[in-house]
């Protein structure tokens, strides 16, 4: 392949990596497998998926878990996958030069991983993956390849088991924030409310316990890698983008309180089973419409296509 004559500079590639629709062309999966990266690319995936298994194994239960913090993992692989297709145009000329300088970098990482592996070490098994996919990349097919893939590798950590420090240390005071919105939202509904504990709100026939799982953390996360996604493939001006993050604590509060409040509606209006049951459910709507808000203050912000 040629180098591109139109983003001679490694650096900016990621900046400008998203092509407006007129310069989009179509993905060409052919192209990839002539590549002389395609077959050393299958080889190291494969190593990467039996060294790192002990993670892979615990995805799936992560991601199932009562908790809810990571229900929005299964989109994550395939919104990280759309950013590259996104970026396409703009990389596909970079030209697949293996990087065999990284390859001791590589083997080090994957050493270094072996006390994690034996003792299922989560957050560090899970910051060794993303380090050895990055320099994977590097190995297989370039360090500009690395460069330009390092985004949409980092992303896949929103899937992944790294936030326990942020979950400990947030999860109390989101519950009470969380729990004072429900409250004022049932209250201009005209509900009867009354709340003696911070975490908890009382109706006629009805009770809300705003517990762990219903702190408006998990939705904070979730809101966190959509928003990250839309930041990544909207080509918005930066002002815009920081816009987008500084909404998202405002959103997750919102967005949470209102679920808690419609919670204690359905409970209130038709029987503390149908409570139960919209609770259930309930968080992955409000996940539908965190990412449908997210489009639409994109749109707005100047998203064209």
């Amino acid at each position: 392949m040629e180098i591109a004559t139109t983003n001679p500079n490694p650096e900016s590639i990621a900046a400008e990596a998203v092509a407006p629709p007129a310069e989009r062309s179509k993905f060409d999966f052919s192209a990839i497998t002539r590549s002389p990266a395609f077959v050393p690319g299958l080889l190291v995936t494969l190593g990467i998926t039996l060294l790192f298994w002990p993670l892979w194994s615990r995805l799936y239960n992560l991601w199932n878990g009562e908790d809810g913090y990571y229900s929005h993992g299964y989109i994550v692989p395939f919104m990280s996958a759309y950013i590259v297709y996104r970026w396409w145009p703009r990389i596909k000329d970079i030209p697949a030069k293996p990087g065999y300088v990284a390859l001791p970098l590589l083997l080090g990482v994957i050493y270094a991983m072996y006390p994690a592996n034996y003792s299922v070490i989560e957050g560090l098994l899970s910051v060794g993956l993303l380090v050895a996919l990055m320099l994977s990349a590097w190995v297989i097919a370039g360090f500009r390849w690395m460069l330009v893939l390092t985004a949409p590798i980092l992303y896949l950590g929103f899937a992944l088991p790294l936030w326990t420090a942020v979950i400990n240390n947030t999860t109390n005071p989101l519950q009470i924030i969380s729990t004072k919105v429900a409250y004022y939202l049932l209250k201009m509904m005209g509900f009867y409310v009354y709340q003696a504990d911070p975490t908890v709100v009382y109706m006629n026939s009805f009770q809300l316990n705003v517990d762990v799982p219903c702190s408006g953390l998990k939705l904070l996360l979730a809101l966190t890698a959509f928003t990250v996604f839309f930041v990544l493939i909207a080509r918005l001006k930066w002002v815009a983008n920081l816009f987008m993050l500084a909404m998202i604590p405002v959103l997750a509060i919102l967005i949470n309180g209102l679920r808690i409040a419609l919670i204690g509606v359905v409970g209130e209006t038709q029987g503390r089973d149908a409570g139960l049951a919209f609770h259930d459910y309930s968080g992955y709507i409000t996940l539908i419409v965190c990412f449908v808000v997210l489009f639409k203050i994109a749109r707005i912000l100047g998203w064209k296509d």
